[in-house]
């Protein structure tokens, strides 16, 4: 049965196949013919055979002369501002690392004590609250620089965190 099918359908294909011939070279087709030449380039052979003439110069007094600008004087007077101002500035956001919180004031005598003799490179800020004392610590610019000197404090405070502050920068450029 698919056999049939199969021979039905190629003998259906090639009988409605239409044969064209082909008539002759010329560039006549069913009756039309067009003349491309006045569309086509044309190139004279005299003018490729010539070599090149000098070239021309040109005449350089028909263009001004400038100095090309200069705008370090400008970008300059712009980063001694911004020295001047960062040089002004003493406060603003940073990190200290809270590392005691509690209410017995030996532990927080205790804590300030540690914290002088191991870290002396760290700025000590104590508050009192009635009836908490508290003890932060530090000057950072970075919150990666703060959590550094946090996992060296957390061994002896287990209780200590890092908390955003306003810090006083000129110090927390001196912090290593």
């Amino acid at each position: 049965m698919k056999a049939r099918v199969g021979f039905a359908l190629i003998f259906l294909f090639a009988s409605c196949a239409k044969k064209i011939t082909s008539r002759t070279q010329s560039s006549k087709v069913d009756g039309y013919s067009e003349d491309l030449s006045i569309v086509r380039p044309h190139v004279d052979e005299q003018k490729l055979d010539e070599q090149p003439s000098e070239k021309k110069e040109t005449d350089l007094s028909k263009f001004k002369l400038e100095e090309p600008k200069n705008d370090n004087e400008q970008i300059d007077r712009a980063v001694m501002s911004l020295a001047n101002y960062n040089a002004r500035l003493t406060e603003g956001p940073g990190f200290r690392i809270q590392v005691f919180s509690g209410n017995s004031r030996s532990d927080f005598e205790s804590a300030k004590g540690y914290l002088l003799e191991h870290f002396p490179e760290l700025e000590i800020y104590e508050s009192y609250s009635q009836p908490t004392y508290r003890i932060k610590v530090g000057d950072f610019l970075k919150r990666m620089d703060a959590e550094r000197y946090y996992a060296a404090l957390l061994d002896r405070f287990n209780s200590s965190k890092v908390v955003m502050d306003r810090i006083d920068v000129q110090k927390g450029f001196n912090i290593n």
